[in-house]
């Protein structure tokens, strides 16, 4: 399995990334995190990241999971056929819906187990590869829902990693709610890895730990 998970965007190890994916530099580029914003204001974001992806030399597609709430069916072709996918930050809830509405959760956990794909993902991102979300209430809102979204919380992440993360750790500007989920961890006996912005946490074949 190859998870890269980072703190913020790339992190500080873009050429450890380009090296897990290899020669083919296609991406799937998953926002759902930010289906908060406006219309307008998503579009701009996810143009904003198309272009760093592509500065970055990858071949940027989006997979927006909304298309796919229903029809798992359609959407397991695509992740099958996929060889790395980039899911971005924002509310980690409402990404978490939008995995079980499209039946991503599922479908990203068994090709990450049987086929050759990396997966990247950046706070929200990263944090939904944990076992759990509780904690993360911390740094993002559960009640926020929303248009197409419906109330219902789901707590329970992919369980692909150990460790909790919690991302921007020491941030200026997430600083004191990395501590309360830090603080959340130890009072329940949860093992965790704190991310600053930059660093990473890598599993990449029988390798796995923190990246400064």
């Amino acid at each position: 399995m190859k998870l890269y998970l980072s703190s913020q965007g790339f992190g500080n190890h873009l050429d450890r990334l380009k090296d897990m994916v290899g020669d083919d530099k296609r991406v799937l580029f998953v926002d759902n995190a930010k289906d908060y914003y406006s219309t307008e204001d998503r579009a701009a974001h996810v143009a904003e990241k198309k272009l760093e992806f592509e500065e970055a030399g990858f071949d940027f597609y989006e997979l927006d999971l909304r298309n796919y709430f229903r029809s798992p069916d359609n959407l397991k072709q695509i992740v099958n056929a996929a060889h790395f996918i980039f899911v971005f930050g924002g509310n980690t809830f409402i990404l978490r819906r939008a995995f079980a509405y499209s039946g991503f959760d599922s479908i990203l956990t068994n090709a990450l187990k049987t086929n050759d794909l990396v997966y990247a993902g950046s706070s929200a991102g990263s944090i939904i590869m944990t076992n759990t979300l509780r904690g993360s209430e911390h740094g993002d809102d559960p009640y926020m829902v929303p248009e197409g979204y419906s109330e219902e919380i789901t707590w329970d992440g992919l369980g692909l990693v150990y460790p909790q993360i919690v991302p921007h750790y020491q941030s200026d500007w997430f600083g004191e709610a990395a501590d309360a989920m830090v603080d959340y961890y130890q009072q329940n006996g949860m093992k965790y890895e704190t991310l600053k912005d930059g660093e990473v946490y890598i599993v990449d074949g029988e390798y796995e730990g923190k990246l400064s």
